[in-house]
């Protein structure tokens, strides 16, 4: 048979070369490794080397007053583009009703988000690979906290891979997040929230994250030790460094990589229900962050977000953005949803965002089962060759 298909390789055509195009468009579903679990959608998202005009040279001041920053514009016109909003939505809820033990908050400082606080910074890095990067700023004011976060318009993910490749900068008192949410579905229990955590904690020790599938504390504030992991990086590696964060949302389990390494799989409370992707930096002065000095000022930064994912059903994207819904607060979900593109059955062209990955963010081809036979050269370098499976009954069996 290996010398079948030897013969058979000298009759075809190379149809792709190297790893798909167009960001995974020409593939019907996306396989990850590991877990090997299987997809429908692909999102790339690349601020590595973005175009001068999307750069915020100089990076924009903190604003100074609680009012300015919740009323601040778009620090440029990119993240009013339908190629940032039909996929993100920036914040400007404030958590003006958790001060004071509302809500079973600790938080001692009234905390804002802010359009100022999210741009694109031009690198001083001494490397080849990238010139600019995506930034999220938390500033402690001398009345308020300053904060930043993108919430997904794509509110109903049901299970996903994403992958983040960021560093943290800065202050204590303050917390980077990337998660799953899902608001609490009783306004009036917030143990019915659920989440699937990455935390770093500026106020901590530089080479530990906090991953947790929420909640963390049970309704009488006993904690739930069995829902979170918190774990030194690979090599002890401190997450100032760049450092390619990854979280496998499942059915069962939801298991988090640090550049490649398993460091915690959590069984335990796995979101059950469709949710949203949060990604924020923040602080409030409660215990969780800590108090940031007055004027200091944190950073999540991020190169690049990958996110293979299924949904629940339709799409709410730019529709329910174009609707006004677009602020988050803690008490309820954002909308209806609407259909993103049209649902291809089964998994006929399958890609995956790992194995064979010549270029970050590209999946790669690994079989095509669209009427055709497939035969991969191994390695993923010279691509896949494929033949009709008419050429191939015919030349096996002298039919067709």
């Amino acid at each position: 048979m290996a010398l079948i298909a030897t013969s058979l390789l000298l009759l075809t055509t190379p149809l792709l070369a190297n790893a798909q195009t167009d960001n995974g468009n020409e593939c019907s579903c996306f396989r990850t490794n590991n877990t090997v679990n299987y997809f429908q959608f692909h999102r790339f998202y690349d601020y590595r080397n973005v175009d001068s005009s999307m750069i915020s040279n100089p990076v924009p001041d903190a604003v100074t007053t609680a009012s300015g920053a919740a009323s601040a514009g778009v620090t440029n016109n990119y993240f009013q583009s339908n190629a940032f909003t039909q996929d993100w939505s920036i914040q400007t809820w404030n958590n003006s009703g958790n001060l004071g033990g509302q809500s079973g908050s600790d938080a001692t400082i009234l905390m804002v988000n802010s359009a100022s606080n999210i741009y694109i910074e031009q690198s001083t890095d001494s490397s080849p690979d990238y010139n600019s990067f995506l930034t999220l700023r938390t500033s402690r004011q001398t009345n308020f906290q300053s904060a930043a976060e993108i919430d997904s318009t794509e509110q109903n993910f049901l299970h996903m891979s994403a992958r983040f490749m960021a560093r943290v900068i800065g202050s204590p008192g303050a917390c980077a997040g990337l998660f799953t949410y899902l608001s609490p579905t009783d306004p009036k229990n917030p143990m019915t929230v659920q989440e699937a955590d990455i935390e770093i904690l500026t106020n901590g020790p530089r080479n530990m994250v906090q991953y947790t599938n929420q909640p963390s504390n049970a309704a009488d504030g006993r904690v739930l030790a069995q829902a979170s992991s918190n774990v030194t990086n690979p090599n002890g590696i401190d997450w100032t460094q760049w450092l390619a964060y990854r979280v496998d949302w499942t059915p069962s389990m939801t298991q988090w990589y640090v550049n490649g390494e398993n460091v915690a799989s959590i069984g335990f409370q796995t979101p059950r229900d469709p949710a949203g992707l949060i990604i924020n930096m923040w602080g409030d002065g409660g215990s969780w962050t800590g108090n940031m000095t007055t004027f200091d000022e944190a950073y999540l930064q991020i190169q690049y977000i990958e996110v293979v994912y299924n949904t629940s059903g339709s799409y709410g994207g730019a529709e329910a953005a174009n609707n006004g819904i677009q602020s988050r607060d803690e008490n309820g979900a954002l909308g209806l949803l609407q259909k993103r593109k049209k649902h291809v059955a089964g998994c006929k062209v399958v890609c995956s965002v790992d194995d064979q990955v010549n270029v970050t963010g590209t999946p790669a081809l690994i079989y095509n089962n669209t009427g055709a036979a497939g035969i991969v050269v191994p390695g993923g370098n010279s691509g896949p060759y494929l033949l009709s499976i008419a050429l191939v009954l015919s030349l096996l069996f002298g039919i067709w």
